[in-house]
């Protein structure tokens, strides 16, 4: 009988408020061209370097008691931020592939956010009232906007971390709390309680959207180009809106929910149509709309990602040819698709990152920056457990490059 991987559903919250020292944890030295963040299996952020094949510890003292997690890129691919939680009770677990942060550290005082400047520089090490559970980069880099969850009081929690002064604020609270950035880097737009859509500045002013969402969850913005989802007349409907509120063109009408993304080019609109009682493995069909045509890429679908440049779309397929529910890589390049090796993902990914994957797709990539490699974790029978770089071009086999339980790419 098949084994289901247990989903654990996190929920994205919000966190802020707190002090900055200077104690640098880092000795990376390299730049980051080529490189691969990722979590090892005993809780350490390092660096794998696919040019040299090197491994550098950025963290090395993770533990029972202290895990890092979230690890982040900034934009220009010179900074690393990441999530430090510690306890003195027993509140994080760190073993084998699997890393999570439990209730109690979740309110416990030793909790910061680390940002690594790759080429020797300093560790900035941001005090936190509870650990985050998902950083954003702001485009021009100047803020780190995080979620946390404060087990303390109720709903979520969203913050901003001045990245020149290290300084943190409280800025807005909802839950659940989705958002992108604004090209500009000036404001956000937030999808909130899944009733609310508006614009919040880095003062923490609003300015609501006249609409109605439909079901979703992350919204994105690229350019003068916003996409998410309107219901209107007893439709939902999947549109492209430009800031000022005006209707760029409709992508789809859809039933229950949609999955969306939208290529950085901002010409083309990934999506699923989610189906009733759909699984983590399967959301339904995925499917990529442009102006003039609509095509389906694959019937089953479990996750996408854009390349950065907009010509290709990973994309994750079920395979349940084995006695484990495994996944299986795919990519599309607007003619055909290219599978890869069926494996078994890490808990870390499958738990953390699976479920909230249009979200991450705006903050994070998995993919190399010239789409040629995508990096994933997980394990691959009769081959290994780990991290893996996988080449997309056909016949290439996965290439073992370390233990851990999550990696992406630099910008």
């Amino acid at each position: 009988m098949k084994r289901l991987l247990t989903l654990a559903l996190l929920v994205l919250a919000a966190c802020s408020s707190g002090g900055a020292d200077d104690e640098p944890p880092t000795t990376a030295q390299n730049l980051p061209t080529a490189q691969v963040a990722l979590i090892g299996t005993d809780g350490n952020v390092r660096i794998y370097d696919r040019m040299t094949g090197a491994t550098t510890d950025v963290t090395n003292n993770a533990g029972l008691r202290r895990v890092y997690s979230q690890p982040t890129w900034s934009p220009d691919g010179t900074r690393l931020a990441f999530v430090e939680s510690t306890t003195e009770v027993n509140g994080i677990q760190a073993s084998g592939p699997a890393v999570r942060v439990g209730l109690r550290a979740q309110s416990a005082p030793g909790s910061s956010v680390h940002i690594a400047t790759i080429a020797g520089g300093k560790t900035a090490i941001i005090t936190t009232p509870f650990p985050p559970f998902y950083l954003y980069w702001s485009p021009d880099g100047g803020r780190l906007a995080f979620l946390g969850n404060d087990a303390s009081l109720p709903g979520q929690r969203f913050g901003l971390i001045n990245t020149t002064d290290n300084s943190v604020q409280r800025v807005d609270t909802g839950a659940p709390y989705y958002f992108a950035w604004s090209p500009e880097s000036d404001r956000l737009l937030v999808h909130a309680e899944n009733r609310s859509m508006y614009y919040l500045g880095t003062d923490g002013s609003q300015e609501l959207l006249d609409v109605t969402p439909g079901r979703f969850s992350a919204p994105q913005w690229f350019g003068d180009a916003q996409l998410f989802p309107v219901l209107e007349g007893g439709r939902q409907i999947l549109r492209l809106h430009t800031p000022e509120g005006v209707s760029r063109r409709d992508a789809t009408d859809f039933g229950s929910a949609v999955a969306h993304g939208l290529s950085p080019d901002g010409a083309r609109v990934a999506y699923i149509a989610i189906e009733e009682n759909a699984s983590a493995f399967g959301l339904g069909a995925l499917m990529v709309n442009t102006p003039e045509t609509t095509v389906e890429v694959a019937e089953t679908v479990a996750a996408f990602f854009w390349s950065a440049d907009g010509t290709k779309v990973l994309y994750l397929t079920p395979d349940m040819s084995g006695e484990d529910f495994a996944l299986r890589w795919n990519v599309w390049d607007g003619t055909g698709s290219l599978a890869f090796e069926s494996f078994l993902p890490s808990a870390t990914f499958f738990q953390q990152y699976l479920p909230f994957f249009g979200q991450y797709a705006n903050s994070l990539s998995f993919f190399s920056p010239d789409g040629n490699y995508f990096t994933f974790a997980g394990t691959i029978a009769g081959r290994g457990d780990g991290i893996w770089i996988q080449s997309i071009a056909a016949d290439t086999p996965a290439e073992l490059v370390g233990s851990g339980s999550f990696s992406t790419w630099a910008p």
